[in-house]
């Protein structure tokens, strides 16, 4: 209860209520005002000083006055007089001192009253403080400051952290207790990140994440609470006192917090994301499924974007989550589409032919089997961007089992008989086809002399395995070779499907002999096979010839728009070939003269026969028995190719002249001694 001022509070009423709590007022957090006072010395009611004086000093007064008025004579009167005067003063010393005495005593009892108060520290500093029940009390701020100074190592009861009660508990101690119940706790959160990626989650293992807790900051703070006690500062005593009376009813609780200690982000994101580098930045073109050669229909398989990944990207996000303590939620994988370059759209408005030959063959079953074998062989070929064609790899070698015949080729500078004879048509055409799709050429060789199926420096010969024909497919499209042989009119077919050339331009080409050498002179030479007296003609003389070829672009409607240079093609000259049997029925062996072809040593010279021999013996004239018939220099004329112009002959006006500026001859195509079929 509140005590009325001046009172001395009883032993029993310091001491009471006096533990610390650090309680919070529910009303208000504001603590009482100081009020510091000393209690006064009370006044104490003693004779006055002043009415004694004037009492003594009446009382000396009095006699002469009298003496004065008294006669001079001893009358009775005077005595009388005399015997008042002489009682009065009797009296007033009585009463001095009495007064004196009371006087005294008072003074000795004030003394007392004040050492009694003095003793008891009544006059010391007090302070009003707020006890538990919201009452104020005036303490001694010495007794308080003691009662606050017994608890002060150990936190003030009804002070919780993490809900665990550490009244009385040292820092040490509190410490101890909260890590302990964390350590036992399941962890406060689970750390649930996940990737996105093209519409796919790829889950993020963080269930080594280690969660670190502010325990000895968050204790370290709660002890601190109102611990700053000075006994000369009464205020930081009342507001301790009063915040450790508080928490007797209102008991505070501290919280830890924590934060996640990782190990290995951008590891954890790499070895996720790497393996998918490949499959998602790969841009796969639109591009031809099947082809029909039959038909020449196709179907095509759609493209497929790719994606660049920004896996450092990735990262980053998945770091700044853990800074913001959000520890689940999902990051979406930085990418940059990339978009293909070849669509279906494209390959149905671009896709087409681009380019064809046609040459004519011969009249040989063996000869056009072959023709009709190595084009089955070619059929259908496609070539992605980029990829190289090689004759040899795709027709194969030429073997029976392969399905080849024998049949003329030149070989050694005469013509023979090998399997695969007339493939060189097959190359030659496909040649042709080849430079009107404007495709690269990487490698190519001329016959010994010029073909009559293609024009002079249009040809291209072949023999397994190391003289081979070699394109490239240098756009950025599919390209498709489609062959056939037509037996009903022997005819060779090469087209190409690909990327068309711009605005419906088409490609032609010219031939020009821009030099000549006559043939050389017949040679003779023994064959020790043939009876004695027989010939066979293995060559035929050729000329010697320097030819250039060009690609002449022409618009939709045949104007030429512009002529490129291809090649310069020599071919040697050759003697006619005639060999001469030496083989006598005796077995041995006559002589020729090497100039006329005479046997030596004979009765009567053996004449050279003129006529053609049997033609199981191979050619004796200068016809090949293999060669087409003749024709004309150009296949017919077909959709792709215009129809001959008189102002475009093989050789006219207008083709240019031989002149410096024409490059010289290739290494694709080395001099005309070649062999082939």
């Amino acid at each position: 209860m509140k005590r009325k001022a001046g009172q001395a509070p009883s032993r029993s009423a310091e001491v009471r209520n006096t533990a610390l709590v650090p309680v919070r007022s529910s009303e208000s957090n504001t603590p009482a005002p100081v009020r510091v006072e000393a209690a006064r010395v009370p006044e104490h009611k003693s004779a006055p000083k002043s009415s004694a004086r004037s009492s003594s000093l009446s009382t000396k007064s009095a006699p002469r006055t009298a003496s004065k008025a008294a006669p001079k004579s001893g009358s009775q009167s005077a005595k009388n007089a005399a015997k008042r005067s002489k009682g009065r003063k009797k009296k007033g010393k009585t009463g001095l001192i009495i007064g004196i005495v009371a006087a005294v005593v008072v003074l000795l009892g004030a003394g007392g009253f004040y050492g009694y108060l003095y003793y008891t520290g009544y006059f010391k500093p007090h302070v009003e403080v707020t006890m538990a029940d919201g009452t104020v009390s005036k303490l001694k701020a010495e007794d308080v400051y003691a009662e606050l100074s017994q608890g002060v190592n150990t936190f003030y009861p009804g002070t919780y952290i993490d809900d665990i009660d550490v009244s009385g508990m040292t820092v040490e101690q509190a410490t101890e207790a909260v890590n302990k119940a964390l350590e036992e706790a399941k962890s406060p959160v689970d750390v649930n990140y996940k990737l996105k990626l093209d519409g796919k989650v790829y889950p993020l293992d963080f269930s080594d994440a280690k969660f670190e807790y502010n325990t000895k900051e968050v204790v370290e703070n709660a002890f601190a609470q109102h611990r700053a006690l000075d006994e000369t500062d009464y205020q930081s005593i009342i507001d301790v006192f009063n915040y450790k009376e508080q928490l007797k009813n209102n008991p505070v609780n501290y919280e830890t917090s924590y934060s996640v200690a990782i190990d290995g982000v951008s590891e954890k994101v790499h070895a996720i994301l790497d393996p998918l580098i490949d499959q998602y930045s790969t841009v796969k073109d639109a591009e031809i499924g099947e082809f029909n050669p039959d038909t020449k229909e196709f179907t095509i398989t759609p493209e497929e974007t790719g994606m660049t990944i920004d896996i450092e990207g990735a990262v980053n996000q998945v770091n700044e989550l853990f800074a913001k303590k959000e520890y689940t939620g999902s990051v979406v994988v930085p990418s940059i589409v990339k978009e293909p370059e070849i669509t279906t759209e494209k390959i149905k408005a671009n896709f087409g032919l681009i380019g064809e030959h046609t040459t004519k063959a011969s009249n040989n079953a063996n000869r056009n089997n072959n023709l009709n074998q190595a084009c089955k062989n070619i059929n259908g070929t496609i070539l992605k961007p980029g990829e190289e064609f090689s004759f040899n790899k795709v027709v194969g070698q030429r073997t029976t089992a392969n399905g080849f015949k024998e049949a003329t080729v030149i070989l050694g500078g005469q013509y023979e008989q090998g399997l695969g004879g007339g493939v060189c048509q097959v190359s030659s055409t496909l040649y042709n086809a080849v430079l009107k799709s404007d495709l690269k050429i990487t490698k190519r060789s001329a016959h010994a002399w010029p073909s009559d199926y293609v024009l002079e420096g249009l040809d291209a010969t072949v023999n397994w395995p190391d003289l081979d024909f070699k394109f490239k497919n240098d756009t950025d499209y599919q390209i498709i070779v489609v062959m056939w042989f037509e037996s009903k009119d022997r005819t060779v077919h090469a087209q190409i499907y690909g990327k068309r050339l711009p605005d419906e331009q088409t490609i032609v080409l010219r031939s020009e002999c821009v030099g000549s050498t006559a043939a050389g002179k017949t040679v003779y030479e023994e064959d020790k096979t043939m009876e004695v007296g027989k010939t066979k003609v293995v060559r035929q003389a050729h000329k010697g010839l320097t030819i250039k070829t060009y690609k002449i672009w022409q618009d939709k409607d045949g104007k030429e728009i512009k002529r490129d240079f291809i090649t310069t093609t020599t071919y040697n000259s050759y003697g006619k070939k005639i060999n001469v049997g030496t083989k006598k029925a005796d077995g041995t062996y006559a002589t020729i003269d090497k100039n006329t072809g005479e046997i030596i040593g004979s009765a009567s010279p053996t004449p050279v026969p003129t006529k053609k021999a049997d033609p199981t013996q191979g050619p004796t004239t200068a016809p090949k028995p293999t060669d087409p018939p003749a024709k004309p220099t150009d296949p017919p004329a077909k959709p792709t190719d215009p129809p001959a112009k008189p102002t475009d002959p093989p050789a006219k006006p207008t083709d240019p002249p031989a002149k410096p500026t024409d490059p010289p001859a290739k290494p694709t195509d080395p001099p005309s001694n070649n062999e082939g079929g």
